[in-house]
């Protein structure tokens, strides 16, 4: 215990952040020393793959100390959550079907298993120490909000919408979009002919833990995730109107296809608009959901967004609107630090 405190004295703590958007890959790097901030970084690098660049930048801070932490925000698109952590209720909101599921006091948030080992994958240059997820985000960030009357809860991201309802810290609804066009990120689509040989613990875990995963042996089980994801490296393997909604599905997300509204020349906030009025739409007719009556919306805001989505949401659902600018790459560094005190 000594010796150990007297090498964190000494060495740099560093926490490392990725964020993956539409285009590009976003990295936040904070400096500590003795729970200091010294200095902090922020580097954008115009691609989502891993580029010999953005695992020089990594290496040139994990280089300088024993102690340093690498997050990434969880952007599959098969990630959810679902008002409930009963295991048997699961498949009335998803068709997933090797889920990983994080019980928060009385709901669940979940995200592949696969998705999991592939992202894991996918950074092994440097390795993985916590997987957030967005749903974790929405949670932290309005803490002192969603313990009150029911209310939308959204989060806004270059290339997806994140739709939730909550109500007295409870989870009353929520859903995934994906506002891309193009195809899925084939660096971590499902590995079909590798599906039918997971072996995976389905009980519900707090964190996954992928000592166990031997990656070049196929995949073993994997446990524990803290109340946020939580990896060990490769190093150690250690508003409401009347709308056409489409029939609902299972599933806790959807992808955005772009109407003909779009090719008229519709701007991206009218796309937002549209689809969380369609959301909107499907919690209230939706029969297992416990619906209320929404009046108010809030808004984390961690792209550009210009003041006609809240005066869509505003005129047209007559919600009160409060937008929140989100620093999301921030965000998983403060959550990562928590996650290490």
């Amino acid at each position: 215990m000594i010796l150990s405190k007297i090498l964190h004295s000494l060495y740099l703590k560093i926490y490392i952040s990725i964020i993956v958007s539409n285009s590009k890959t976003s990295v936040c790097v904070h400096a500590l020393k003795n729970g200091t901030l010294k200095e902090s970084f922020f580097e954008t690098f115009p691609s989502r793959d891993v580029s010999e660049e953005l695992i020089e930048y990594v290496q040139s801070f994990i280089d300088e100390t024993p102690f340093y932490y690498i997050s990434l925000l969880d952007y599959s698109i098969s990630q959810g959550a679902m008002p409930s952590c009963e295991g048997s209720e699961f498949f009335l909101y998803s068709d997933l079907e090797t889920p990983q599921k994080i019980c928060h006091d009385g709901w669940n948030s979940f995200t592949s298993k696969v998705d999991i080992i592939n992202f894991e994958k996918k950074y092994s240059a440097f390795g993985l120490d916590f997987i957030f997820s967005p749903y974790t985000v929405i949670k932290n960030f309005f803490k002192d909000k969603i313990s009150g009357e029911a209310a939308l809860f959204i989060l806004v991201q270059e290339d997806s919408l994140i739709v939730t309802v909550f109500e007295n810290s409870m989870l009353k609804y929520s859903e995934f979009i994906n506002m891309r066009t193009e195809q899925p990120d084939e660096s971590i689509s499902m590995l079909d002919d590798d599906k039918e040989e997971l072996n995976f613990d389905m009980e519900d875990q707090h964190s996954v833990n992928l000592e166990e995963i031997d990656i070049d042996d196929g995949f073993g089980d994997i446990d524990d995730l803290t109340d946020i994801e939580d990896l060990d490296t490769m190093d150690d393997l250690e508003d409401f109107a009347e709308v056409k909604v489409k029939e609902p599905s299972k599933e806790a997300s959807r992808h955005f296809e772009p109407d003909d509204r779009d090719a008229a020349g519709f701007n991206e906030d009218y796309r937002r608009f549209s689809v969380i009025q369609s959301s909107l739409n499907q919690y209230y007719t939706d029969e297992k959901y416990e619906n209320k009556f929404i009046e108010s919306a809030y808004i984390a805001v961690a792209c550009h967004v210009d003041h006609d989505l809240k005066n869509y949401l505003e005129e047209e659902l007559f919600l009160k609107v409060y937008v929140r600018q989100l620093e999301i790459c921030q965000e998983i560094l403060d959550l990562a630090k928590r996650e290490n005190v």
